[in-house]
């Protein structure tokens, strides 16, 4: 251990960042979270190799406290690799058939297959690093927190340009864009306000919080998908089939709403140079099975993913390429725990009762043919630092919800309509829901709608752009959403969105209408926390009053898959749906 080089690097930062390499000289954390973190709040790769030098250590002697639960299956590269082939050529991908509701709006947006298609032609302030993390790939070069983290300030990009005029991306751009995401949320509620962001000259961009926040750049990255950087002058409502434009690889050529079909063309200007490709589709595809048989059949180039139900097959195919980019991915049963009013899930216990009927093993073994691993109704995955290894696991134990509902009044049981999307495996979920909670007197026949409306019928009905606005009201944002369902959650890599946006008293996809003042007071800490060992004690706190609530249950944490065809190298993905196509080959 060189303490000399530590010091030197403990001085040569902020307390922030001082406490980070604190926590991994003493082994609080492993090099893998410690490289994390420091990416988190802007430390450099020079300085993390120093400090890593210095320590003298691996992850096989450094942070014990990791939290194990690592996935079920051998995770494989998120980035394709083939020999280089020559310039040129079109590559077309099969993707989820995007929300009829929201569609190209950058803002508003609310699936795997609108992320892919914005993404193109937007950009984030904060990247996809090569270890399917973030880092500083897109907008922003840097960025870095002040001594409490109420402050962050980021330094974007020289040579950006708009598609569409060719003027420069300056600071105003990004402030008005921060300024359009308060407005309606996009995961940044109580995060920063309108009109908090300055902009000392055209490439600083200082982001005044409303409160301390230690994971602020996850909330500008492509991991918070909405917060796609867009002019100034854009406003929300948006569509890019409508104002073609962005900073990105790629230029929207084409849009057919119809059968959600999307093509593009290389963007010449871009400040990352040439790309390869001539073209990329984007094809929408409402089953998976559809699109896993075209892809088998030759007609696609990759599947932005596929489940096992649909593509067991693909895994053990040496014609293809399967990707596994880290993954928090899960499908949230939530109850709406407020509507109708005095009905069986605005009680903790028959919630509960749910989580004790349901057999997460079936659906880990059934469903995902064991690449998944059981959860603990939290959406905090097992290999972050600050996850609680501690809490008691809910086990399966039908008898336990049998004596859990009829303490809440119901020993004949209830009855009530479990909604589903027809998305991927969702459906096989729910049968097997279906079945677990017959064996204890629940009744919950399945109705699966497209997935494309989905969302704005059952799942968030109150919001604004759903079909029962005027349901909603404080403390009820999705207002009359189905009393019991499933909805797809994508990977991020903190859970602040989970928790933010999905569980946050008011949060605009907070389906279960969940109003806690214990777990916003607990969240708020869990943000406001600078170093490693704040933010455990509150996740801690809050997987026990989520276990104790139970607003929604987590059955487990699946491995997600993407497939490409062995002609294709140099493609990029995340578990939320991104494909980066700029460094793509086709041979």
């Amino acid at each position: 251990m060189d303490w000399k080089r530590i010091d030197w690097a403990r001085r040569s930062g902020g307390p922030i960042e001082a406490d980070l390499i604190e926590a991994y000289a003493q082994g609080k954390i492993n090099r893998r979270n410690f490289v994390k973190r420091g990416t988190m709040i802007g430390l450099s790769m020079p300085m993390m190799g120093a400090v890593i030098a210095a320590c003298g250590s691996d992850d096989s002697s450094s942070g014990s406290d990791s939290g194990g639960g690592e996935s079920a299956s051998t995770e494989a590269p998120a980035t394709t690799e083939a020999p280089a082939s020559a310039a040129g050529g079109d590559v077309t991908a099969a993707i989820q058939t995007g929300d009829a509701n929201s569609g190209l709006d950058p803002l508003n947006m609310l699936d795997l297959g609108t992320y892919a298609v914005l993404s193109q032609s937007f950009e984030y302030l904060v990247g996809l690093g090569s270890d399917g993390n973030i880092a500083a790939t897109a907008l922003a070069t840097e960025w870095s927190p002040n001594a409490d983290a109420t402050q962050w300030t980021f330094k974007l990009r020289d040579g950006v340009t708009w598609q569409e005029d060719g003027a420069p991306l300056t600071s105003a751009d990004v402030a008005a864009t921060l300024d359009r995401m308060a407005e309606v949320g996009a995961g940044v509620a109580g995060v920063f306000s309108a009109g908090s962001t300055e902009t000392p000259d055209d490439v600083t961009v200082v982001m005044n919080l409303d409160a301390p926040n230690g994971n602020l750049p996850v909330l500008v990255s492509l991991f918070n998908p909405q917060s796609l950087i867009t002019p100034a002058d854009y406003s929300s409502g948006t569509v890019l089939n409508d104002r073609v434009t962005g900073t990105g690889a790629w230029v929207l050529e084409d849009f057919d709403p119809s059968s959600f079909r999307a093509t593009f063309t290389p963007n010449p200007n871009w400040w990352g140079g040439g790309v390869n490709l001539d073209s990329v589709t984007l094809q929408g595809f409402d089953s998976g099975g559809t699109s896993v048989a075209a892809f088998a059949a030759g007609e696609i180039d990759v599947l932005q993913s596929f489940s096992i139900s649909d593509g067991a097959t693909l895994l053990n195919d040496s014609s293809v390429t399967v990707l596994r980019p880290p993954s928090s991915n899960h499908r949230q049963l939530w109850f709406n725990t407020q509507l109708p009013e005095g009905g069986p899930f605005t009680d903790p216990r028959v919630r509960q009762a749910v989580g004790y009927a349901i057999n997460r093993q079936q659906i880990v073994d059934t469903v995902y043919e064991g690449q998944a691993v059981i959860a603990n109704d939290h959406p905090v995955y097992a290999t972050l630092p600050y996850f609680d290894d501690t809490q008691e696991q809910r086990p399966y134990d039908p008898e336990m919800a049998k004596q859990l509902l009829s303490d809440a009044g119901y020993p004949d049981g209830i009855e009530s309509v479990l909604q589903v999307g027809d998305l991927g495996e969702i459906p096989a979920i729910a049968a097997i829901v279906e079945q677990n909670l017959a064996a204890v007197g629940i009744t919950t026949p399945v109705s699966v709608t497209p997935n494309s409306d989905f969302y704005g019928e059952y799942w968030c009905s109150g919001a604004s752009w759903g079909t029962q606005p005027e349901t909603s009201g404080p403390g009820r944002p999705c207002g009359a959403s189905a009393d019991i369902g499933i909805v797809d959650y994508g990977h991020r890599p903190t859970p602040d969105v989970f928790l933010g946006r999905a569980l946050q008293t008011d949060a605009d996809w907070n389906s279960s209408n969940y109003a806690s003042a214990e777990f916003d007071g607990l969240f708020k800490a869990y943000q406001g926390a600078t170093d490693v060992a704040g933010q455990k004690d509150a996740v801690g706190k809050i997987q026990r009053v989520l276990h104790e609530d139970t607003p929604a249950v987590y059955s487990c944490f699946f491995d997600y898959l993407t497939a490409a065809s062995d002609a294709v190298s140099g493609l990029e993905v995340t578990a939320l749906g991104h494909m980066q196509f700029q460094n793509v080959t086709k041979s």
